[in-house]
């Protein structure tokens, strides 16, 4: 379990664009590729499924359940690859 704080997660929320149940410019595809390949993660997987199920819900339940290490390396990723994740299709 990560121990971002409740400020923490709401700045992370706001930079991800995820008010609307959505992570950046990921669609579920995408979404599920970037976990799985980049850190071994089934981001679709049960435990993961928080609420409506939607990517921001996932990646909420993600901070929730990872250590720090795995969430900080997730987190380390979108911002370096920022461009990339954050850029219309």
């Amino acid at each position: 379990m990560s121990d971002l704080t409740a400020i923490e997660k709401r700045k992370l929320e706001r930079a991800l664009g995820m008010g609307g149940g959505y992570v950046l410019n990921f669609f579920n595809r995408t979404f599920a590729e970037f976990f799985l390949d980049s850190f071994g993660v089934d981001i679709y997987d049960a435990k993961y499924n928080r609420g409506s199920g939607s990517k921001a819900n996932r990646m909420r339940a993600f901070w929730d359940r990872e250590s720090n290490y795995l969430v900080g390396k997730v987190l380390g990723m979108v911002f370096e690859e920022w461009k990339e994740f954050s850029s219309p299709g």
